[in-house]
C-alpha cells in the first residue's frame, strides 16, 4: 500500500507539474523543453533548473564583461540574459515549492547542490553589482531583482528537513491546491516591490 501511495504522488507530481514546465518558453530551447519533460524526478528536475541557470548566468556574464576592444552587448540584450537566469531560478523554486507541500521525497541531494551552487550564484551577483559597466544604472533594478530571486530560492532551501518529507495526501483537483508557475520570463514582482518601497 505504501508502494502504491508513493507512485500515486509521483503521478499527480508529473501532471501538475510538467503540465506547467514543459511547454516551449522564452528561455527554454526546445531541447532544454525536452530535457524538462523527460525528467520527473524531483531532485533531477530541481538539478536540471539549477543547470539552466548556471548556464544563463555565465552568458550574462561573458555579454557583460565584454573585453575593452569589442563593442559592448545592448543593454536590452543584456536584460534578457539576465531575465532568463532569474526565470531558471523561479522555475527551480517552483519545482521545490511543489515537493515541500505534497512530500514522499527526500530532497536533501538537491538541499545540499544547493547550498554550494546558491554562494557561488550570489558571489558572482555581487560581483557584478560592484562592477563599473556603462549600463550599469539600467541594470540596477534587474540585478537587484536577481538577488533577491537567489535569497528567496536559498531560503526555500533551508525548509528542506534532514529526512524524507512526510506523504501528504494530494489536493482533489489542481485548482484545490494551485499548480507553480510556468517557466519564461519573471514577472519581476520583486522589482517592482521594491520599486514601491524606494518610493516611499
Amino acid at each position: 500500500m505504501k508502494r502504491l501511495g508513493c507512485l500515486a504522488l509521483v503521478l499527480a507530481f508529473a501532471a501538475s507539474v510538467a503540465s506547467a514546465q514543459v511547454r516551449q518558453d522564452d528561455y527554454l530551447t526546445p531541447a532544454e523543453v525536452e530535457k524538462v519533460r523527460d525528467t520527473q524526478e524531483p531532485n533531477q528536475r530541481a538539478e536540471l533548473f539549477l543547470q539552466f541557470a548556471r548556464q544563463r548566468l555565465s552568458t550574462f556574464e561573458e555579454a557583460f564583461f565584454t573585453p575593452p576592444d569589442q563593442e559592448p552587448v545592448h543593454p536590452a540584450e543584456l536584460l534578457d540574459r539576465l531575465e532568463d537566469f532569474i526565470s531558471a531560478l523561479d522555475d527551480t523554486a517552483a519545482t521545490l515549492e511543489v515537493v515541500l507541500e505534497r512530500g514522499g521525497v527526500d530532497l536533501r541531494p538537491t538541499r545540499d547542490r544547493l547550498a554550494k551552487t546558491g554562494q557561488d550564484f550570489l558571489a558572482r551577483l555581487r560581483k557584478l553589482q560592484q562592477a563599473e559597466h556603462p549600463a550599469k544604472e539600467e541594470l540596477r533594478w534587474d540585478l537587484e531583482d536577481a538577488v533577491m530571486a537567489l535569497e528567496d530560492l536559498l531560503a526555500l532551501g533551508k525548509q528542506i528537513p534532514d529526512g524524507p518529507i512526510p506523504l501528504r495526501a494530494p489536493a482533489a483537483t489542481a485548482d484545490q491546491q494551485g499548480t507553480p508557475p510556468p517557466p519564461g520570463r519573471p514577472t519581476l514582482k520583486r522589482k517592482d516591490e521594491k520599486k514601491d518601497d524606494d518610493r516611499r
